[in-house]
Order: C-alpha cells, then sequence, then structure tokens
C-alpha cells in the first residue's frame, strides 16, 4: 500500500509541469533555513559609552577662553556703509564661537591705523565697497598672494578696486547692475563625494 502510495506520487511529480520551480523554491528554502539557524546563534549588543559632560560651573565662556590671546585675525568693515553693522555683530559672533582671536578695524573711522599685516594668519573683510580701504586693498592681496587667507564676506561691489583684484579673486569679469540666476550647477569636484 505504501508502495502503491509512493509510484503514485512519483507519476504525478513526473506529469507536474512546474518540476524546476519548485527546486528554485526548495532551494531558497534550504538557504533561508541556514540563514535562520545561523542568526539564532549570533547574539548583537551594543556596547555602553559613559559621556561625562563638564559641570557648568567649570566650563569656561568662549571669550574667557580667547581672552588675552594673540590675535590671528583682522576683521576690516566700514561702518558708514549699508548692512555692515549687521554682518560685523554677525561675523563677531560667528568667530567668537569659533573661539577666534579678532582685531577689528574700521575704515571709517578716520583716527583708525591700519595694521601690519604680517601679525595674522587671515583677514576677514566685511564691506561691499572697497574704495574705502584704498591701497590697502593692494597690500592685502599682496599679503594673500605670499600665503594669507582672505575672505570677503560681503559681495563687492564693482569698483576700479575691484576691477583691479578682480581676477586674483577669480572674478573674470563684472557689470555694474546685479544680474538674476536662473540656477546653479556645481562642478563635478565641488563637494567630496558628491558626484
Amino acid at each position: 500500500m505504501i508502495r502503491g502510495f509512493l509510484s503514485d506520487v512519483l507519476a504525478k511529480w513526473k506529469r507536474f509541469r512546474w518540476q524546476g520551480l519548485v527546486k528554485v523554491w526548495a532551494v531558497f528554502m534550504v538557504i533561508a533555513l541556514v540563514l535562520l539557524v545561523e542568526s539564532l546563534g549570533l547574539h548583537y549588543g551594543a556596547t555602553r559609552f559613559d559621556i561625562t559632560y563638564l559641570d557648568r560651573d567649570k566650563a569656561i565662556p568662549a571669550a574667557n577662553a580667547i581672552a588675552g590671546e594673540k590675535a590671528t585675525n583682522l576683521l576690516v568693515v566700514d561702518s558708514s556703509q549699508e548692512g555692515v553693522s549687521d554682518a560685523e555683530a554677525m561675523l563677531d559672533q560667528i568667530l567668537l564661537d569659533m573661539k577666534v582671536p579678532t582685531t577689528t578695524v574700521d575704515v571709517a573711522d578716520e583716527n583708525a591705523e591700519f595694521p601690519a599685516l604680517n601679525h595674522y594668519g587671515t583677514i576677514v573683510v566685511a564691506m561691499p565697497n572697497l574704495d574705502r580701504l584704498g591701497e590697502h586693498v593692494l597690500q592685502i592681496m599682496q599679503w594673500a598672494k605670499k600665503g594669507g587667507g582672505v575672505m570677503f564676506a560681503m559681495t563687492p561691489e564693482k569698483t576700479g578696486y575691484l576691477d583691479v583684484i578682480g581676477p586674483q579673486i577669480g572674478i573674470e569679469s563684472s557689470t555694474y547692475e546685479y544680474v538674476a540666476t536662473e540656477g546653479i550647477t556645481p562642478s563635478e569636484d565641488f563637494m567630496l563625494g558628491g558626484g
């Protein structure tokens, strides 16, 4: 009886149309079973990290941290120009948060003396019209050519001095009017991993 049953099942199997599909399904089930058995033996756990924070009464404010430090950055502003005071306040806070000791020079002040640039590693120019800087613009560019770092924090307006230094800071052409752009497409190597 059992022999008849087995031969009947075997005959039906030989006539079964989807034998190949069942074999593939059986292989996937065996793989799933092996992975299940393997994963049962693995136990994942997280390492416990103890992070100790500095007590509030022991924390040093940024202003105190850079107090007495020699200034490594020069911030050049012209408070008589529109929007410069707001930019100066923002840059002061950013430089303080970054703990960068900074000296600020306001060229609108007639009594202000422009310092020697070789005492600084970086210069931030926060003014749109560079004409107030006069010959100091050329000094800054010569200093930058020797290895100093310059950042123009505000978009420079087209002036005679900008025309002179423009090619040195990557400006190929400029006009007196602003141009509305449709969009920006960064170059392939604009950002690491960006593609």
